[in-house]
């Protein structure tokens, strides 16, 4: 509240917030704070707990200023010396070794692991008539990707999820302490079992996701079983739920609009546009918390040291400034969205998203050509889906016969 006491411009009370809302479209969001935008630059959001940043000039010059604003808040406690938790020089070294396990090479690797992990896992639906996709199978398939391109059994399960998930609620959610007692004993949890894989790999490195980042920070001659524990635990927590919601919500952004969803299933090529307007149109990631490192001003407003922010890339991607007419969704639009951040923070592990994304999408497109909404089962899409800090939905239900 003290920052908004500062600042003198608006509130909304937590009942009022966008975050709050229900909608059948996912687009409805961002419009919605959009158009809070149009009145006024920032507002603070007592739901959220800091000001909102609406607009996308001040949001995305925010995200580049990372002297001012930093992401050390989602690196707190055992993530501290995780990359989201630096800036500047040690940043950079991180960013390089990151970049060594994402490399054209080794991402062409885990696409032809993951295709087939999607035909299996999309494929399986071809024999049904109607079911909820996020249940059925787009809740489980980074799963079952992530497992294979580590090289270990299935004995995680949905163990590892409901680490993953409490971790991530915590990090995701710095405003609220009683996340952090669930999501401590998680993260230790799941950070003991990846050691042990760590340290288990590191006698023969294989062609696997594990074994890329065991050889990139030999080759940096970084290595230790604590760094690449904490890589390695990194990539899982971005790599699930967000995961499940890019899918989601690149699923219905194609399903509610018929036009396009014709078009990529007659082109698949035009997958990657498709995802990429999605993340724009459906916002599965609302936004980011920042840290305020120093007394700054956004769009005349004073925020100062210490205090939070909230860049709102939902309303950004529905700025008019930014994109022309950005109530249609449209496979030719050119520009991009800030689903995956942008500036140094900009998310390390979005070539392996779009490679999960693309394998799916084709893989259920293939195996089931009718797939539609179930006219008597719509989806309802609102901030905090599946208990979870995006933007989505808990159930996507589909008829899949002709």
């Amino acid at each position: 509240m003290d920052a908004q006491a500062d600042r003198g411009s608006p509130m909304i009370a937590s009942a009022d917030s966008v975050f709050r809302f229900r909608s059948d479209s996912p687009a409805a969001f961002g419009r919605r704070l959009a158009a809070l935008g149009r009145e006024h630059p920032i507002i603070f959001d007592e739901f959220m707990g800091a000001p909102l940043v609406l607009r996308h000039g001040d949001v995305t010059a925010t995200l580049r200023d990372t002297a001012t604003f930093s992401t050390r808040p989602y690196g707190m406690g055992p993530m501290s010396s995780a990359m989201i938790a630096h800036d500047g020089a040690e940043h950079r070294r991180q960013r390089r070794i990151h970049n060594r396990f994402f490399s054209a090479v080794a991402s062409a690797r885990y696409a032809e692991i993951v295709a087939p992990i999607a035909e299996r896992v999309f494929g399986s639906l071809a024999a049904k008539s109607k079911v909820d996709l996020v249940h059925e199978v787009i809740a489980r398939y980074p799963m079952e990707v992530f497992l294979a391109l580590l090289g270990i059994s299935d004995e995680l399960g949905d163990q590892g999820l409901r680490w993953v998930r409490a971790t991530v609620t915590w990090l995701g959610s710095p405003m609220r302490e009683e996340l952090a007692g669930p999501g401590q004993e998680a993260f230790s949890a799941l950070s003991a079992y990846t050691r042990r894989l760590v340290e288990q790999e590191r006698e023969d490195p294989g062609d696997n996701l594990l074994g890329e980042v065991i050889r990139a920070y030999l080759s940096e001659d970084a290595y230790t079983p604590e760094t690449v524990t904490v890589a390695v635990v990194s990539l899982l927590l971005g790599g699930f739920e967000t995961t499940i919601q890019m899918l989601s919500s690149s699923l219905a952004s194609l399903l509610l609009n018929p036009e396009s969803l014709a078009r990529v299933r007659a082109d698949v090529s035009l997958i990657d546009a498709a995802v990429d307007e999605a993340f724009r149109w459906a916002n599965p990631s609302a936004g980011f918390y920042r840290l305020v490192q120093k007394d700054t001003r956004i769009a005349g407003t004073d925020l100062r040291a210490g205090s939070m922010v909230y860049l709102c890339a939902a309303g950004a991607h529905f700025d008019r400034e930014a994109f022309a007419d950005p109530e249609r969704f449209d496979l030719d639009r050119r520009g991009g969205h800030l689903g995956f951040g942008l500036g140094p923070h900009y998310c390390v592990g979005a070539p392996l998203a779009r490679i999960e994304a693309r394998a799916a999408l084709t893989a259920l497109l293939a195996a089931c050509p009718d797939v539609r909404l179930d006219p008597d089962s719509p989806p309802s899409f609102y901030y905090g889906a599946r208990g979870f800090v995006q933007h989505g939905t808990d159930a996507l239900p589909v008829l899949l016969g002709p």
